[in-house]
């Protein structure tokens, strides 16, 4: 279960987007985050661009608003590599997954989109990937002149940050669970099918995948559809035991499956993909190899990583 979450912030309108659409975290059962801010010590500029009475009072601004959504919140402000600090923090305050945004720049020179990668490379804990949008894109804001101009002035392109927002609302209404049958994946949908929370629409998910399987096994790919097909529907049959109110659909493809998976995310209006990982803290071709660092990437849903030895 999902009751205590590690929130990482960087006080950019991106992370006040995200902390305003926290009642999202209300719906997998989170009840107590640990809200934390880091200043990365490889950043010269950022160090030179707050003063810690600054971050003190934005920091402060953000609990506020936890808080207010009926969220138990401790705030800190730690100094070290994001990835690092807030893996020493989970594992502190024994917090049971970390929340981090996704495609969120801040304008102080630390990309956030660049953290949650960090994090998601030494992940050993469950890792929810939220998915943010700029409401008004650089464009529209900067002519290609004054964006280079202005990057030598942090203060002054801070004024022009745009606006952000959650990309999908209700995370619970469509989870999609794409599976290999590997331990990962096992893992991964265990996991979900004992989470208490409501779940709306899950869709599971396999790809036939056409380079191994390629020129000299489609001969066989329709007995590889019957076999994983009853896989599926095995796997359908036990979660419904558990989540009765459900709605389960099966989808058996054939093709790549980093592309695969990002199109249903797109067709199918995918809320949420839960995706199992080694969680062994380093790169690998079933962790972030190219699946799941090309779903963490492209994906137009919230992304949650459960790692096998969570």
């Amino acid at each position: 279960m999902f009751k205590h979450a590690i929130l990482g912030t960087d006080l950019s309108k991106a992370s006040s987007a995200l902390i305003e659409s926290s009642d999202e975290f209300s719906r997998i059962g989170i009840e107590k985050i640990t809200l934390i801010h880091i200043i990365d010590l490889r950043n010269t500029k950022l160090l030179e661009s707050f003063t810690l009475e600054e971050v003190e009072e934005s920091l402060a601004k953000q609990k506020n608003i936890l808080e207010g959504k009926g969220f138990d919140v401790n705030a800190e402000i730690i100094y070290g590599i994001p990835s690092i600090e807030i893996e020493k923090k989970r594992k502190e305050v024994s917090a049971d997954l970390i929340i981090v945004g996704s495609n969120g720049t801040n304008w102080s020179g630390t990309v956030l989109g660049e953290n949650a990668s960090e994090i998601l490379h030494s992940m050993k804990s469950p890792v929810l990937l939220m998915v943010l949008k700029q409401t008004k894109s650089l464009d529209e804001i900067f002519s290609y002149k004054n964006f280079f101009e202005l990057e030598q002035s942090i203060k002054h392109w801070q004024k022009f940050e745009p606006d952000w927002e959650l990309y999908r609302k209700n995370i619970t209404e469509h989870i999609l669970l794409p599976t290999d049958f590997s331990n990962f994946s096992e893992h991964a949908f265990e996991c979900l099918m004992e989470q208490p929370f409501k779940i709306n629409r899950l869709t599971l998910m396999h790809v036939q995948d056409e380079v191994r399987i390629g020129p000299h096994l489609e001969n066989k790919l329709e007995e590889f559809n019957k076999i994983d097909g009853e896989r599926l529907h095995r796997l359908s049959q036990a979660f419904k035991q558990k989540h009765p109110e459900t709605e389960i659909s099966i989808k058996l493809v054939y093709g790549k499956p980093k592309n695969e998976i990002v199109k249903a995310i797109l067709t199918d209006n995918v809320t949420l993909t839960v995706m199992g990982s080694q969680g062994r803290g380093y790169l690998s071709e079933i962790f972030l190899g190219s699946v799941s660092h090309h779903v963490a990437r492209h994906a137009d849903s919230h992304v949650l990583f459960i790692p096998l030895i969570c």
